[in-house]
């Protein structure tokens, strides 16, 4: 039995050694194969690091971005708020301008606007209730040739300025009419002196 003891024992250690090395051989591929999906691991971190980063950067100039348009715009919003403020400021003082003033701005504008034929001059209610005592005389004056305007006293239905009538047509010279014409060069004039 001893001969049959030793080939057991033979087989047991050949088998502990091929075991021991199957062992140490997986031990080596599991420790290869851990430092591959490490490095693999690190490689896809990295990338995934790298990504975040451009995409934060990217978050940010477009964020930057829209604050910038958004500044732009508030700011542009004020400046034509201001504007028009100015502009309606101007309306507003020319309107409350001494009646020696204000109808002697009227006749130049009449002059300039008048046609040569007879036609009728309507105010609003408050520009008719101070017309200077001499204004028709004024008025006279300052028609170009060929023109003739009578005062009417029907009420225009304006805050101020006047409308000439000819016949069936009106030339509507109120001063919100006036404004409103003229709002683009009035825009450019304000925005140069408010903003230069």
């Amino acid at each position: 039995m001893a001969g049959l003891d030793k080939i057991i024992e033979d087989i047991r250690s050949e088998s502990a050694a091929a075991v021991a090395k199957i062992r140490g051989d997986a031990q080596a591929s599991y420790d290869r194969a851990m430092a591959a999906a490490g490095k693999e691991a690190d490689a896809q971190v990295e990338k995934i690091r790298i990504k975040g980063e451009e995409a934060a950067r990217d978050l940010i100039a477009r964020a930057d971005s829209a604050a910038q348009l958004s500044r732009r715009r508030t700011l542009l919003e004020a400046r034509q708020e201001l504007i028009s403020s100015t502009i309606d400021a101007a309306k507003e003082a020319l309107l409350k301008l001494p009646a020696e003033e204000y109808f002697a701005l009227l006749l130049k504008l009449v002059s300039s606007n008048a046609l040569p034929r007879k036609g009728e001059i309507s105010f609003c209610r408050n520009d008719f209730n101070r017309l200077p005592a001499d204004f028709a005389k004024k008025l006279v004056a300052a028609l170009p040739e060929g023109a003739k305007l009578d005062v009417s006293g029907e009420e225009a239905k304006i805050d101020g300025g006047f409308i000439l009538k000819y016949g069936g047509i009106e030339q509507n010279l109120s001063v919100d009419a006036i404004f409103e014409e003229k709002k683009d060069q009035m825009q450019d004039l304000a925005g140069k002196i408010l903003f230069s």
